[in-house]
């Protein structure tokens, strides 16, 4: 195994996370992905854009993702099997109020509204623009992923909503005081890089993202790939751009 992936893995594996520095030379050009699969989600104005869901059908975007071998190596190493895109995004940041994502964990979601019963997901990010300080960078809470609070057992009764998918009114999100307690154990890191790296990170470490001090000052692509034999037990309310109901094996 190459020693920079090795490495990743430890710390992924340790923490929860790992990030590598500026190795994916060439970029999606995501603004040329958009088309009729695809889905715009707006900041609470109406009109600025926060999200774009849903590149997986896209030819040029598997094309793309393909080419990237160090993505193969890195799913194949911790996910051990077959897997495909459950989700596809991009999150852009800017200076509303409302461009922030709550501190959350993402396996709830799929657990609870798309029924699949194994947290065997991975979330790789790329970095299409520089993150810095100030720019809504992400920010990771290390080892959370291996810390529960018992009253998240209770998550099984929230009820699904759109918005709460994929708004500053985040559901499955945490209070003050539980961040508070979590960050006192742990620390919060923020995941500042160069454009071209990639972040991976377990999909129940908890995670969020203040507004930007500058319109647009950075987009990143997240991609969640799914291990094929981790199949839900009930279907999904959730749109396709959200659960992805083709689980056809990437064929790298």
């Amino acid at each position: 195994m190459n020693t920079n992936i090795e490495a990743l893995i430890n710390s992924y594996q340790e923490n929860g996370y790992a990030l590598l520095p500026e190795v994916i030379n060439e970029l999606p050009d995501f603004e040329a992905l958009i088309d009729q699969d695809t889905e715009k989600v707006y900041e609470k104005d109406e009109c600025t854009l926060r999200s774009i869901y849903g590149f997986q059908n896209n030819s040029t975007f598997i094309k793309w993702l393909k080419s990237c071998s160090i993505i193969k190596e890195i799913t194949q190493t911790l996910l051990g099997e077959q897997v495909y895109l459950h989700q596809t995004k991009v999150n852009l940041k800017n200076q509303n109020e409302s461009s922030v994502w709550p501190y959350h964990r993402d396996f709830p979601f799929w657990k609870v509204f798309d029924h699949f019963p194994d947290n065997q997901f991975l979330n790789v990010v790329v970095y299409l623009d520089d993150v810095f300080e100030g720019s809504g960078e992400l920010k990771v809470i290390p080892k959370s992923h291996n810390h529960f609070l018992a009253r998240e057992a209770q998550d099984e009764q929230i009820d699904y909503s759109l918005e709460g998918s994929a708004s500053s009114d985040l559901l499955f999100s945490f209070s003050s005081d539980e961040l508070e307690m979590f960050g006192s154990t742990y620390g919060i890191e923020s995941t500042i890089g160069r454009k071209g790296s990639l972040l991976i990170f377990n999909t129940n470490l908890i995670h969020g993202s203040g507004n930007s001090s500058i319109d647009y000052s950075r987009k990143i692509m997240i991609l969640t790939f799914n291990s094929c034999s981790n199949i839900p037990v009930d279907q999904s309310k959730r749109p396709n751009y959200l659960c992805n109901i083709n689980r056809t094996p990437i064929t790298w």
